[in-house]
């Protein structure tokens, strides 16, 4: 009896070591394939808030394991690689006429998949050297009170511009790219006459021009307008502050700016910056990382779930968005000289 408890006993001992030694073995597998996540990454460079593509890129590695690192750059450094501290981009997300610059020049490597395929025609490129993300569509932030006294107010383009006693808020069109943008599609969607004669219209009742895009909206929400023209996005800020605008979607269509994301063809990370492109357009956690980052974008695949004031849906203008140099400087040139500051030179 005391052989078979000693040997039972070994035995019993030799389990518990073996196991330990299995449990131990699997432990520092983990922690060496961890160990190997944790080293992946992707460099994405961008002209956009950097702390929001921070917050994106967070949570990004909190589900797929593969870090971010933002390089925060200017829209010129970009678009000419001498001027960056470095080339090693494997992602860019930038606005759509800096990506078509660069798919242009041939540094954008084609990537296409069942989520991009998903992204409409006209919000990716058609060799598919990059993808649309997120759309800031340009609406009306109404005044409150303005909102409430004209029920029957009718809110197409033509008559916001033309209607004299509507007070007026818009930022300055050369203030911006995004502001520079609204200019450049209502000139493809009324012709360049047509955009010049509604602007010079609605000039005669803008009580300012702002130098920021936030400016419109602020001016409502302070009743010193009644309708402001501005982004999505930034009206959805001033509304989140509880301040009193009503957000109302023209009703003869919107214009709207996208910003989208391509891998540069020299990417060193290409299956992981593939990852990335694709979780964007399907990511379900992107929702809390914007309101994190107070920020309102619109998913190119989720164009349709937001509603306005009075429950109407967007209808976005059908732009080609062909950005030429010379037709732009020269549509710019007679916004300022015909439109911004006309009264000064008559």
């Amino acid at each position: 009896m005391k052989r078979l408890a000693s040997v039972l006993l070994f035995l019993g001992i030799a389990v518990l070591v073996f196991g330990s030694v299995i449990l131990y073995m699997e432990k520092a597998a983990r922690q060496r394939a961890n160990d190997v996540a944790s080293t992946r990454f992707i460099r994405v460079y961008t002209d956009m808030p950097a702390d929001f593509i921070q917050t994106v890129g967070q949570a990004f590695a909190r589900k797929e394991k593969i870090n971010i690192v933002v390089v925060p750059l200017t829209t010129r450094q970009i678009l000419d690689s001498t001027l960056r501290s470095d080339n090693m981009g494997d992602v860019v997300i930038t606005s759509q006429e800096v990506l078509q610059q660069l798919s242009e020049k041939k540094e954008l490597a084609p990537y296409s998949s069942p989520a991009s395929d998903t992204v409409m025609h006209q919000y990716r490129a058609e060799n598919d050297t990059w993808t649309g993300i997120w759309i800031d569509p340009v609406v009306f932030a109404v005044n409150r009170d303005f909102y409430a006294e004209n029920p029957d107010y009718i809110y197409t383009w033509d008559n916001v511009v033309t209607s004299p006693m509507t007070r007026l808020s818009v930022t300055d069109f050369v203030s911006s790219s995004e502001a520079e943008d609204l200019l450049y599609s209502m000139s493809e969607r009324f012709g360049e006459d047509g955009a010049i004669g509604r602007l010079a219209y609605a000039g005669t009742h803008i009580v300012q021009y702002g130098k920021f895009l936030s400016t419109p909206a602020r001016m409502v929400a302070m009743d010193k307008a009644d309708i402001g023209i501005s982004s999505f996005n930034e009206v959805m800020r001033v509304k989140n502050e509880h301040l009193p605008i009503a957000v109302v979607y023209p009703d003869d269509g919107q214009p709207w700016y996208l910003y989208g994301i391509g891998i540069f063809s020299d990417a060193a990370h290409k299956p992981d910056a593939r990852r990335f492109v694709d979780w964007l357009l399907t990511g379900k956690t992107l929702d809390k990382a914007m309101n994190a980052s107070d920020t309102y974008y619109l998913s190119t695949n989720e164009l349709r779930r937001d509603k306005d004031e009075r429950g109407h849906l967007l209808s976005l203008w059908n732009l080609k968005k062909v950005f030429v140099k010379t037709g732009r400087d020269s549509l710019k040139k007679r916004w300022v000289t015909q439109v911004r500051f006309a009264r000064d030179t008559e």
